[in-house]
């Protein structure tokens, strides 16, 4: 039996030759095409192909294009690698039956994984149908919201129930929206904000109301009993055939409400057949200057204006507890108190946001902190030659992660699994600048 081929097309050489050695390592063949025009070429040129490892800037065309481009006879399954993890993107490859999506710096631990699901066998997926209007984007590049993306294209996928879960302020009712304006079933949801207050008379009405559509019933884990026990009722009742597509969202933690028996686990498990899990801001501070641009670019779109390093640092102090909606008022009060200046300066942000982080108001931690961080600095500013500010982040980044390993058994992958991060990044981050 002939072992397995796979058609890698990917531009950077150095990638593409680490691939086709993980390739190898996996008991395949690998036929390399730094272009899609050379894939093409090789799709359609008769060889057989069990597998395809793409990339999606590729010099020529946009991997996703191509792909699409590609007639689905020919088309193996696909794993696609980038350098940016956006939600468009990971739909979009979920509706080309990409079997997986994997943001660069590649993790290849993962990619082996992935490689091993590229050789089984497909099965066919639902076609979803377009929306007919794009909601905002779904800004994230963080390591956090890798998985988010995997979950929402899963979702946008399928046509069981959804439970959304995140802290308030995080975007469940935009991701809510998003799966199913890009889902299977046509038309936007019908939207229940459900309460202790809510009746079983006002659920039964949201429900036929949104029959052969979608329903999205907010703050679930708020239902009384009653509207609980009606829920479930009308979920047996239907048996799949008239109930509208259920969405959930909650900023509970229905488990532990179930254990508490304020919430049906017969209720839990129908709406928990998919599961969305948003993190909070203060898990995915990396994408802090892409959602402040995007904020100011959606609350002031007739201006050309920025933010400064010492405005964005100061953001970037903050714990968040507010999430996404916090992060948002705060820009839009910064751009009324900013009266057309060029760019968010500190003077513009909110009064408890741009006050002095290490004065007395700041706990006995924060001080130590930032009295160790003067300290560390002394010693490596030399007023004759000053180190590049890469250099100072990456020393400062390698000893961190040397003081966290020896609290997860000195295991890196650990770490990583902990922290929510990726590992082959962090062992580059260790190796320092």
């Amino acid at each position: 039996m002939k072992p397995p081929r796979v058609l890698i097309i990917e531009d950077e050489h150095a990638l593409a030759l680490a691939l086709a050695a993980a390739v190898r390592q996996g008991g395949a063949s690998s036929e390399l095409a730094p272009t899609a025009t050379q894939g093409r070429n090789l799709l359609e040129s008769g060889r057989r192909f069990d597998a395809m490892v793409l990339d999606i800037g590729l010099p020529d065309e946009n991997g996703l294009d191509f792909l699409a481009s590609v007639d689905a006879g020919l088309r193996p399954p696909t794993v696609v690698v980038t350098a940016h993890g956006e939600i468009q993107n990971t739909i979009a490859a979920r509706k080309l039956g990409v079997v997986d999506f994997l943001t660069k710096p590649l993790d290849f631990d993962e990619f082996q994984s992935s490689l091993r699901r590229l050789f089984e066998p497909r099965r066919p997926e639902p076609e979803p149908v377009e929306p007919a209007g794009e909601g905002a984007p779904f800004i994230g590049a963080a390591a956090a919201m890798r998985p988010v993306f995997q979950q929402i294209a899963h979702s946008c996928a399928s046509d069981d129930p959804v439970l959304v879960r995140g802290e308030t302020g995080t975007g469940k009712s935009h991701a809510a929206h998003l799966i199913q304006g890009h889902g299977v079933r046509q038309g936007p949801a019908r939207v229940l904000p459900a309460g202790p207050a809510t009746t079983t008379g006002e659920l039964t009405g949201a429900l036929q109301n949104a029959s052969g559509g979608g329903l999205i019933l907010e703050e679930v884990g708020l239902l009384a009993p009653d509207a609980q026990a009606e829920l479930v009722r009308q979920i047996e009742a239907a048996a799949g055939e008239g109930l509208p597509r259920l969405i959930a969202t909650t900023s509970e933690d229905l488990r532990a409400r179930v254990s508490d028996g304020l919430f049906r686990s017969d209720l839990f498990y129908r709406l928990q057949v998919l599961e969305v899990r948003l993190p909070p801001l203060r898990e995915r501070m990396d994408d802090l200057p892409a959602l402040v641009s995007y904020f100011i670019g959606q609350l002031a779109p007739e201006r050309s204006i920025g933010i400064t390093d010492a405005a964005l640092a100061c953001l970037g102090n903050h714990d968040w507890p507010g999430n996404l909606r916090e992060l948002r008022n705060a820009v839009s009060r910064a751009l009324t108190v900013n009266a057309g200046a060029a760019a968010v300066d500190v003077p513009d942000l909110p009064p408890y946001l741009a006050g002095d982080r290490t004065s007395a108001g700041a706990g006995p931690s924060s001080r130590r902190l930032v009295e160790a961080l003067d300290a560390w600095l002394d010693e490596r500013l030399d007023p004759a030659e000053f180190p590049a500010y890469r250099d100072l982040a990456g020393a400062l980044e390698a000893e961190l992660i040397r003081r966290l390993l020896p609290r997860y058994d000195g295991k890196l992958a650990r770490v990583a699994g902990a922290l929510h991060a990726n590992r082959t990044t962090l062992r580059k981050r260790l190796q320092g600048p």
